[in-house]
C-alpha cells in the first residue's frame, strides 16, 4: 500500500467517524493497523471494537444507560486518536520524509537519555543550557545582541523543532511554552516563530493541548504574535471541523472567542485573505500575461460561421450591471492589466509570489523556522548582505523602510536582501534607488493609514496578510513542502465551518465573502453563498448577481430563471432586458429573445449591442432582409467595426444582392478570411456562374486551419438551400462536390511526389 492509498484510508476513517459510520471506520482502520506493525495498535483496536459491540448489544436489548452518549463520544475520540497514531507510525517507518527522519533522530536521543528534550523544564541539562543562553540576553538590549548569540540561535531552532515534531503536548511542553512567553527571556519575533511551530505541529497531528496553547498566546494580545496565533486557530478549526463536537475543550475555546471584541471583523480579514490566497496563481499569470482571456464558449454553427459574437468591440455577455455597488472597491484592480498592479498591492493580493519564487534557494531557507521569521533589520545576516560601499545609499533608512513596509511579506524581504549581495554593482545601485523611492511612497501611505487606524484594524490586516503570504510560500516553495499540510489546496469553504457559524452573528460577513467570490469570478461559490443569505430573494441586486453567475457558468436556464425574478423589481431596466434576451438566444429561443431586445431598443434606440443582437435574432429567424437593416445601422453607428461585414455579406448573398455581397466579401478577403468566409465566397462565385473560381475557394476553405472535408460537406449540405434558391441545379451539386474531392486527391498526390504547380 503506497502513501497515497494510506492517506486516503486515513481520511476515510475520519469521514466515517464524522458520519457516525463506526463499523466502516473499524474495517478501514484494521487495514492501516496491519501496515503499522506494532502490536499495541492491534490490541487497542480490538479493545475499542469490543467496547462498541457491547454498546450495540446493550442498546438493542433496551438496557438504559444515562452515560451512553458520553461513552459513545469517548469511543469516537479514541478511534480517531488511534487512527492518528497509526498514520504517524506508518509515515515515520515508510515515508522517507525529512520531518520523519528528524523525528526518528529525536526519538533515538530520547531513548538514549531516558527522557524527552524538555521532559521537565527543571531538567538539569536543558535548564542549564536554557539559563546559560538566557542570561546572556539583557532585555533592554536591542535585537542585534540576541541575534548574535550563536547558542541562542541554536536553542531557538531546537525548541522550534521540538514543538513541531511532538505529537501530543504534555506537562513538559506546557512548561516550555510558559517559559517562551516570558517577555524577559524571549523577543516578540522569537515568539512569532514558536507560534508557527505550534500551528504547523497542530496541522500535522491533532492535539487539544496545541489548540489551548495557541489560544493562550492569542489572549495575551501581544502585537504581531496574537495575529499569528489567531490564523493558526482559524485554520486548525477548519481542518478539524468534524472533531469539534467530540472535544468540549474546542467548544469552550470557540465560546471564549465569541466574546472577543471585534472578533467578526478580525475573522473577516483573515478569511478574505486566506480565500484571496487561492487566487495567487491566477494573479501571477495575469501579471505575466497582462490579461487573463475569458474562456470562449462554443456557439451555434451559424454564429461561428459569421463570427457574430465578435461583431462588437466589447461583448455585452460579460458586462456586469453598472448599478451594482462593489463592496470590495479596492479589488477593482483585479480586473485591470499590469498598470493596475498597485491596486492589487493595496488590496493585499499576493503580487510578488512569481517574482520571489525563484529566490527561495538560499541556505537561509533550509531552516524551516526562517520561513516564519519576521523581518528584523538588525539581523546580522542583513548586515552582511548590505556590506558594500555606496556613498549615495543610506542603509539604515532603506532597511527601516523595508522593515515597516506592509506590501511585502517577511519571507520576500529576506529574499530581496539576500539577492542584493549577489547582484552586480551597477544593477544593485539602480535597483536600490528605485526601491527606495517606492518605499518612500509606501511609507507615506502607511502614515496616513496609522492616523485613521485608531482601533488597529488596518495594522492587524497587514500582519494577517504578510503572515498568510509567508505561510503560502512555505507550503508551495519549501523543498519538503509535500510533508506539510497545505490549507490552500482545499476549497476553503470556511462559511460551512462550525467556527464561522459560532462567531458570525449576521449575514454581513457572509455577504462580503459572496461579493469577494463574485468579483473574483468564483461564480459557483458565489451562487452557493448568495442563495443562503436570508431574504436574498427580496434584493434585486443579489438576484441579478446569482443570475449573472449562472450565466457565466453556462447554465442559461438557471440564469434566465433568476433574471426573470429580477425583472419583477424593474421591468424596464435596459441591462436586464438585454440579459434576458441573451439567455433566450443562447437557449435557441430567438422569438422571445427578439421580444426583449426590442424592449431594450425602445429605451436606447442607438445602442450598438442591442442593434446587433436584434440583427442576430432576425438572422436566426431567417428574416434576412430585416436583419440587413439592423446590420447596416450597426455599420453606420460604428464605421470602424469590420466584424459587421461578415453578417452583412451573408445576408446580402441570401437575399440575392450579389453586388453588395461581393463588396463586403472583397473587404473580408483583404484581411484574414476564415474557412467559413472562403466557403461563403465560393457560394457567391458559384451563383454568379464562376464555377472554377468557386471550386478554388471551396478547396482553399477545406485546406484552411480548423477545417476538413467532413466539416465542409456538412456545412455545404446546410447551405445548398440558398444555392438552389439562386438558380443552381440540385443535380449539379453532387457533381461539383465529387469534382472538388478529385481535385483534393490530385493536389495531395502532387504534394506527396514533391511536385508543384
Amino acid at each position: 500500500m503506497n502513501l497515497n492509498d494510506i492517506n486516503k484510508k486515513y481520511n476515510s476513517v475520519c469521514i466515517s467517524i464524522s458520519n457516525r459510520k463506526v463499523k466502516k471506520a473499524f474495517d478501514i482502520l484494521k487495514e492501516l493497523v496491519e501496515q503499522s506493525q506494532p502490536g499495541i495498535f492491534h490490541n487497542r483496536l480490538q479493545e475499542l471494537e469490543t467496547t462498541y459491540e457491547n454498546m450495540l448489544r446493550y442498546t438493542i436489548e433496551g438496557v438504559s444507560d444515562p452515560e451512553r452518549e458520553k461513552v459513545y463520544k469517548n469511543l469516537l475520540r479514541s478511534i480517531l486518536e488511534l487512527a492518528d497514531q497509526t498514520l504517524e507510525r506508518i509515515l515515520v517507518m515508510n515515508s522517507g520524509w525529512n520531518c520523519c527522519s528528524l523525528k526518528q533522530e529525536l526519538e533515538k536521543e530520547q531513548k538514549l537519555t531516558g527522557k524527552t528534550v524538555v521532559e521537565k523544564i527543571e531538567d538539569l541539562s536543558f535548564k542549564n543550557q536554557l539559563d546559560e543562553v538566557l542570561n546572556e540576553i539583557n532585555v533592554n538590549k536591542g535585537p542585534r545582541q540576541s541575534f548574535e548569540s550563536q547558542k541562542h540561535n541554536q536553542l531557538i531552532s531546537r525548541i522550534f523543532t521540538h514543538l513541531l515534531l511532538t505529537d501530543e503536548y504534555k506537562e513538559a511542553e506546557k512548561s516550555l511554552i510558559d517559559t517562551l512567553l516570558d517577555e524577559n527571556r524571549f523577543k516578540w519575533y522569537e515568539r512569532s516563530i514558536f507560534v508557527s511551530s505550534v500551528s504547523l505541529s497542530l496541522f500535522r497531528y491533532f492535539d487539544i493541548q496545541k489548540f489551548t496553547s495557541l489560544f493562550r498566546i492569542y489572549r495575551l494580545k501581544e502585537e504581531e504574535v496574537w495575529q499569528r496565533a489567531f490564523i493558526g486557530l482559524v485554520l486548525a478549526f477548519y481542518k478539524y471541523n468534524s472533531r469539534i463536537d467530540l472535544y468540549p475543550g474546542l467548544s469552550e475555546i470557540m465560546d471564549h472567542l465569541e466574546q472577543e471584541e471585534s472578533i467578526e471583523k478580525e475573522l473577516e480579514q483573515v478569511l478574505i485573505q486566506l480565500i484571496r490566497s487561492g487566487d495567487t496563481e491566477s494573479i501571477s499569470k495575469k501579471i505575466r500575461d497582462e490579461i487573463v482571456p475569458e474562456m470562449v464558449k462554443l456557439a451555434p454553427r451559424l454564429t461561428e460561421k459569421l463570427d457574430l459574437d465578435k461583431l462588437l468591440p466589447e461583448d455585452f455577455a460579460e458586462e456586469k450591471n453598472p448599478d451594482w455597488e462593489k463592496i470590495f472597491k479596492e479589488s477593482e484592480g483585479l480586473y485591470e492589466k499590469i498598470e493596475e498592479f498597485s491596486k492589487l498591492q493595496l488590496e493585499g493580493a499576493d503580487v510578488f509570489m512569481s517574482a520571489f519564487s525563484q529566490l527561495k534557494q538560499f541556505s537561509f531557507f533550509s531552516d524551516i523556522s526562517n520561513w516564519f521569521l519576521p523581518f528584523i533589520a538588525d539581523n546580522p545576516l542583513i548586515d552582511d548582505a548590505f556590506r558594500f560601499d555606496d556613498a549615495e545609499f543610506d542603509k539604515e533608512l532603506f532597511l527601516s523602510g523595508l522593515e515597516t513596509t506592509a506590501y511585502m511579506c517577511n519571507s520576500d524581504k529576506y529574499s530581496f536582501c539576500l539577492n542584493i549581495k549577489l547582484m552586480p554593482e551597477a544593477q544593485r545601485s539602480m535597483l536600490l534607488k528605485m526601491f527606495q523611492a517606492e518605499l518612500d511612497g509606501m511609507k507615506e501611505i502607511k502614515k496616513q493609514d496609522e492616523i485613521i487606524d485608531e482601533a488597529g484594524i488596518k495594522k492587524s490586516k497587514t500582519i494577517y496578510t504578510q503572515y498568510i503570504h509567508d505561510l503560502y510560500r512555505f507550503v508551495k516553495l519549501f523543498r519538503f513542502k509535500n510533508e506539510y499540510y497545505d490549507p490552500f489546496k482545499s476549497e476553503l469553504d470556511f462559511y460551512n465551518s462550525l467556527l464561522f457559524k459560532k462567531l458570525v452573528s449576521d449575514d454581513t460577513l457572509l455577504e462580503n465573502i459572496a461579493e469577494y467570490y463574485f468579483q473574483n469570478e468564483h461564480y459557483i461559490r458565489a451562487i452557493d453563498i448568495f442563495t443562503r443569505l436570508e431574504g436574498y430573494d427580496e434584493k434585486a441586486d443579489i438576484i441579478e448577481k446569482i443570475a449573472y453567475s449562472y450565466q457565466m457558468t453556462g447554465d442559461y436556464d438557471k440564469a434566465l430563471e433568476y433574471y426573470r425574478k429580477a425583472e419583477i423589481f424593474n421591468a424596464n431596466k435596459e441591462w436586464l432586458l438585454k440579459k434576458i434576451g441573451l439567455c433566450y438566444r443562447k437557449l435557441n429561443n430567438s422569438p422571445k429573445a427578439l421580444k426583449y431586445y426590442k424592449r431594450a431598443e425602445s429605451i436606447d434606440p442607438d445602442n450598438l449591442y442591442t442593434q446587433a443582437s436584434i440583427g442576430h435574432c432576425l438572422l436566426d429567424l431567417k428574416e434576412y432582409d430585416k436583419a440587413l437593416k439592423y446590420y447596416f445601422k450597426v455599420e453606420y453607428l460604428d464605421p470602424k467595426n469590420t466584424k459587421v461585414w461578415r453578417p452583412l455579406a451573408w445576408c446580402c448573398f441570401v437575399e440575392g444582392k450579389f453586388k453588395q455581397a461581393d463588396k463586403y466579401y472583397r473587404k473580408i478577403e483583404s484581411g484574414n478570411p476564415t474557412y467559413h468566409d472562403l466557403m461563403s465566397m465560393g457560394h457567391l462565385e458559384l451563383c454568379k456562374g464562376n464555377k472554377n473560381k468557386a471550386t478554388e475557394l471551396y478547396i482553399a476553405s477545406i485546406n484552411s486551419k480548423g477545417n476538413k472535408l467532413e466539416k465542409f460537406l456538412e456545412s455545404f449540405e446546410q447551405d445548398k438551400i440558398h444555392l438552389i434558391k439562386h438558380g443552381i441545379s440540385p443535380d449539379d451539386l453532387p457533381i461539383l462536390l465529387d469534382h472538388i474531392q478529385y481535385r483534393l486527391l490530385t493536389n495531395q498526390g502532387i504534394k506527396e511526389s514533391g511536385g508543384g504547380a
